[in-house]
């Protein structure tokens, strides 16, 4: 009886492991698109094309000179993503971008980092104001991450740019702008 509830555990944990992947994986639509998860991979073309009703353009996941990216944003941040305000302050979104460059920076990849953060009553200190013509003509968007870099063929990183507003200040900001409310 023992080795017979060790195997059925050994086969529904097989189970799990084969089809997670492929559940996670059928979530995101032709895009890169994950409602659920509230997440994007594709292309910077692709989701461009989303957001205007176009149809997806096939790629090359490991093509040059095409900019690749994944988002994850919040709950309280989704209806930005259909371009409307988001749902509270303190919405955030990540995004990773990278570019496999070519020419005579042939094995190279580019990489961005950013986090923007709503908070449309207080002003989170040291970040960098988004002006609204850049997010869809609302306000009170911050971007509190940058962080941008090379990596070369033989994984040497060339730092262009590490921007970040500490965590704390950050929490501070959204509380007061919870207590003004």
């Amino acid at each position: 009886m023992k080795a017979k509830g060790k195997c059925l555990f050994m086969v529904l944990l097989l189970v799990m492991v084969v089809s997670f992947p492929g559940v996670a994986f059928a979530q995101s639509d032709e895009y890169g698109y994950n409602a659920q998860a509230r997440m994007y991979k594709g292309t910077l073309e692709n989701w461009d094309a989303f957001l205007s009703g176009l149809p997806p353009a096939p790629f090359d996941p490991n093509g040059t000179n095409i900019i690749f990216v994944k988002r994850k944003w919040d709950k309280l941040f989704d209806p930005m993503v259909h371009l409307s305000l988001p749902s509270g302050s303190g919405a955030w979104q990540k995004a990773e971008l990278w570019e496999y460059l070519s020419g005579d920076q042939l094995g190279w990849t580019w990489h961005l980092d950013l986090e923007v953060i709503y908070s449309p009553n207080t002003p989170i200190l040291e970040a960098i104001v988004l002006e609204p013509e850049t997010v869809g003509g609302f306000k009170g968007y911050y971007l509190v991450e940058q962080k941008e870099w090379l990596v070369g063929p033989d994984g040497e990183k060339t730092v262009i740019q590490d921007f970040s507003v500490s965590r704390s200040t950050i929490k501070r900001t959204l509380h007061l702008s919870e207590k003004m409310l």
